[in-house]
């Protein structure tokens, strides 16, 4: 097994676009070095929707009213639901399935393999002082349907707090990776219900957890390299703070006109 880094990177404010080109162009060369896993956490500027790869954005939202409110809007490679992104962490994650398998090989499913994989945040938030944990079967047995919004549904790798569901996150198997894109909402910002179609806005009124009802702002300051942190000693891997590199640049251009369109890629990816 490779020697394998961790490489953590923060990226800070980017928009939505670029957001997950940086996001797919890791994990090309995750899968394609095959040495390193990734963390990335950054966020939105200005604040964005993203939807899940096999959502329709057109039926949920007014497209117009999205570009004359300012906000971003892009589709993820990830599936799940919609998110508004506004103020908040959010983090992508790239293990490769070779790492997942040595690390744990009783793992068979999907679900196995995203538990896995984000039990270190789970316990970095518990150690800060965020009462986090996977949901219950009653939380997801009530979040199932056909949601529009990330948080109104719950699945067996959804994080809690307290009583409402505080992480937001989606996976999909790409490069012989899994990758995943979570959100860590960090205070309470209304999302402008009239840039949703008339039918949908029902759907809106969710109930979220937030980070600043448990932490300080130093602390949530301070989370994303905390998280790494953790990462490294719970996984047995070699901390390496790191920016994207000129390949993985390049890569991101090369990106830009498939996540600047909200069209499904049609073609090898």
């Amino acid at each position: 097994m490779p020697n394998y880094l961790l490489r953590f990177i923060d990226s800070g404010p980017r928009s939505a676009v670029e957001n997950m080109a940086i996001d797919e162009a890791l994990a090309m060369s995750a899968g394609q070095k095959r040495d390193f896993a990734c963390l990335r956490f950054y966020r939105w500027q200005p604040y964005a929707l993203s939807f899940g790869y096999n959502q329709s954005p057109e039926k949920l939202v007014d497209l117009k009213a999205v570009a004359e409110s300012g906000l971003g809007i892009v589709r993820r490679m990830s599936g799940g639901k919609m998110v508004f992104h506004a103020d908040e962490h959010t983090f992508s994650l790239v293990l490769t399935l070779e790492f997942i398998k040595e690390k744990y090989p009783e793992a068979k499913t999907f679900l196995d393999m995203f538990r896995f994989s984000i039990e270190p945040l789970v316990q970095a938030l518990v150690d800060t002082g965020v009462p986090a944990r996977f949901s219950s079967a009653r939380e997801m047995s009530a979040g199932r349907g056909n949601h529009l919004h990330c948080y109104a549904a719950a699945a067996g790798h959804s994080v809690f707090a307290g009583q409402h569901k505080l992480i937001g996150a989606a996976g999909v198997f790409r490069n012989d990776c899994l990758i995943i894109h979570g959100s860590i909402p960090i205070s309470i910002v209304d999302i402008p219900e009239e840039i949703f179609l008339s039918e949908n806005r029902r759907d809106l009124a969710v109930k979220m957890a937030y980070l600043n009802e448990f932490l300080d702002a130093n602390a949530i300051q301070r989370l994303p390299a905390a998280v790494a942190r953790y990462y490294t000693a719970a996984l047995g891997l070699r901390l390496s703070e790191s920016e994207l590199n000129g390949t993985e640049k390049q890569c991101v251009e090369a990106l830009f006109p498939r996540y600047s369109s909200l069209d499904r890629p049609t073609g090898p990816e």
